[in-house]
């Protein structure tokens, strides 16, 4: 006997041909239409001419509720079994409010307001010009009102009518800063669970003296996690007595650079204010990270895409939107470690620079712990790969930031274990802890990176 599926299975898969069945030639629209055609909390809006069955049709998991529309117009889509899904001049259309309480088959002009930015991100000012042109066509099918509701806020993205939208999304695009949500949802979300998390404060005690050569291994393990490979008495003349390698200028001047960041006393505990303070922040330490590299535009946001694994950093017209918003969404957030979090989950999702990226997120992250007085972060090398795996499942949407937490928490417990007081005892407690190990060989060998005590 072959396996029976589910009702609710069979009447997901059967649901076009029922529409049709029922209402032929019925277009799905309203908040179906916004959602690609999918039922939304188990009900799907079809519009009809005259409706044969006027009544909503109950099925397992389902509900189909008819109301009188025009027929497909220029512009909806035609699927299978002769129905068709409203394009996105109608969807706009038959979604925004105009007076009263709406429909529930209305998402309403909130919605409407965000299509139209995702509208913008995603084909710029051409897509918005062939929805007003798709809206001409239609427009003698639906009420002027809502036509020239959707019409001004179409005309207010081209910037030929100033208007302030409901939207928060589209009122930052047409002031000029427009920004990825899924960026600030994404670090909304990380500080939710982070900032639920108990708190392990682990403060920076002891005399100056305690933390000397913290600095240079921090600068040491920064640049090498990216690349830069030096050994670490080759990096120790760079960095600290200045020697520059005739063979590698520009790699040397990355060390002995994000040594000068990470010892100023001062502004390794700079931390923004506000959200042009953390623009300029980022902008002056990239200056001085990249001074050696003109062709990596040190000190300017980037101007074309950049990737990692195949993965698409946000767009580069996108980059100071999300870098102001998220600022702003890490206000209410207090515990040192959960800001640093969630810092360095808004610079490395950002990517703002063609490079540095990774540095410059790891210097802000640790200057949120700095101002407060606690351990600074370090990512040894055998350490990495835990590190960028827990960057890439957020990216990748599959954490919600307790894996990055755990990663910085045992990274600041193996620096506050470290004593970092002369060069000679560091090196030899970095060496005893696996720290310098590559991460294949590291995790090959089972040696990883392990606390002193």
């Amino acid at each position: 006997m072959g396996a029976t599926l589910p009702p609710e299975t069979v009447a997901s898969l059967h649901r076009n041909a029922i529409i049709a069945r029922i209402w032929p030639g019925a277009v799905i629209r309203g908040r179906s239409a916004l959602a690609g055609g999918q039922p939304v909390d188990g009900v799907i809006y079809i519009a009809h001419p005259n409706p044969p069955r006027k009544a909503p049709l109950s099925l397992p998991g389902l509900t189909i509720v008819p109301e009188r529309g025009p027929q497909a117009l220029p512009g909806d889509m035609p699927l299978p079994d002769g129905i068709a899904l409203a394009g996105q001049a109608r969807t706009l259309v038959e979604n925004i409010d105009i007076q009263g309480r709406p429909p529930r088959s209305r998402a309403g002009t909130l919605a409407v307001e965000d299509q139209i930015d995702t509208l913008a991100r995603r084909g710029g000012p051409g897509r918005i010009q062939r929805v007003l042109d798709e809206l001409d066509v239609i427009a003698g099918s639906f009420d002027p009102r809502q036509i020239a509701a959707v019409r001004e806020r179409l005309v207010t993205v081209l910037g030929t009518v100033t208007n302030t939208p409901r939207s928060e999304r589209l009122a930052a695009r047409v002031a000029g800063v427009p920004y990825d949500v899924h960026i600030v949802q994404r670090l909304e979300a990380v500080l939710g669970v982070v900032s639920r998390l108990a708190p392990q404060p682990r403060a920076a005690a002891g005399a100056p003296e305690r933390w000397a050569w913290l600095p240079f291994f921090e600068a040491y393990f920064s640049n090498f996690i990216e690349g830069t490979e030096f050994g670490v008495d080759e990096a120790r003349r760079i960095a600290v007595d200045g020697w520059v390698p005739p063979a590698r200028p520009a790699d040397a001047h990355d060390v002995a650079a994000t040594y000068r960041l990470t010892s100023d006393t001062v502004d390794r505990r700079q931390v923004p204010a506000s959200s042009d303070e953390l623009l300029e922040l980022l902008r002056r330490r990239h200056e001085i990270l990249l001074a050696a590299r003109p062709d990596k535009r040190p000190g300017m946001f980037k101007e074309q895409p950049n990737y990692a694994a195949g993965y698409r950093f946000v767009d580069p017209d996108l980059v100071e939107g999300p870098l102001r918003r998220g600022f702003d969404r890490m206000a209410a957030t207090i515990d040192p470690m959960s800001r640093a979090v969630g810092m360095m989950v808004l610079i490395t999702e950002c990517h703002p620079f063609d490079d540095g990226n990774g540095r410059i997120a790891r210097l802000m992250a640790n200057a949120e712990l700095s101002v407060a007085g606690q351990v600074r972060v370090v990512i040894p090398t055998s350490f990495r790969n835990n590190y960028l795996a827990s960057l890439t499942a957020l990216s990748s949407g599959n954490g919600d930031g307790q894996s990055l937490h755990a990663v910085l928490d045992f990274a600041q417990q193996w620096v506050a274990q470290v004593d970092w007081a002369t060069f000679e005892r560091a090196d030899e407690q970095v060496r005893a802890t696996n720290a310098y190990l590559d991460p294949a060989e590291a995790e090959g060998s089972g040696r990883r990176l392990r606390l002193p005590t």
